[in-house]
């Protein structure tokens, strides 16, 4: 044990504490717990993005399979809006004439996305979307391109339909409530 009576009388210089560095015990943990939730964050953030790249991924995938099985007449595709569906295998000497009205109109498609797109300036957007803003902004664009090019409708509609999805995931906003709405005018 320290004697401390041998120190009576002695005198520090006034500046004494000026070169005394202070340190504040929790200081050191803060800054570790600090350090830790940044890192946590992080981790949420990255494994977000890999997410959305993985759903983009598996979209762009679903829709060139079914452009490529399309394209051989090896597939049907009937989606949840079928309609005046015919389908006839391996069957000799017969024959089915079917007259279908009701071609996607691809300027309405692009003018609803349009507006939709408008929607991406909004505050809310992000967070209405969340993790999925990325996906939703990207299949828009995507969409508009295909419309532009006039390409095969069921993909546009499969595209449509997956905005759709996304938007009713999105429950509560009004963003999402104003997307479905618009794309409500488009028979999907």
């Amino acid at each position: 044990m320290s004697d401390f009576r041998k120190l009576d009388g002695v005198s520090l210089p006034s500046d004494f504490l000026k070169n005394v560095p202070i340190s504040n015990p929790l200081e050191g943990q803060m800054r570790r717990m600090q350090e830790e939730q940044n890192r946590t964050l992080a981790a949420i953030d990255e494994t977000r993005r890999e997410r959305e790249a993985e759903e983009l991924r598996r979209h762009n995938e679903l829709v060139e399979a079914i452009r490529q099985a399309g394209e051989s007449g090896a597939t049907i595709v009937i989606g949840d809006n079928a309609g005046d569906i015919q389908i006839q295998q391996n069957t000799a000497n017969s024959s089915q004439n079917m007259d279908k009205s009701s071609e996607l109109d691809y300027e309405q498609v692009i003018a609803i996305l349009n507006e939709i797109k408008e929607y991406f300036d909004f505050p809310k957007f992000e967070e209405t979307f969340k993790e999925n803003t990325d996906s939703v902004k990207q299949v828009v664009e995507d969409t508009i391109t295909a419309c532009q090019n006039q390409e095969e409708e069921g993909l546009i509609k499969k595209s449509l339909r997956v905005l759709k999805e996304l938007a009713i995931g999105a429950t509560g906003s009004l963003i999402a409530s104003g997307m479905l709405a618009l794309l409500g005018q488009i028979p999907i």
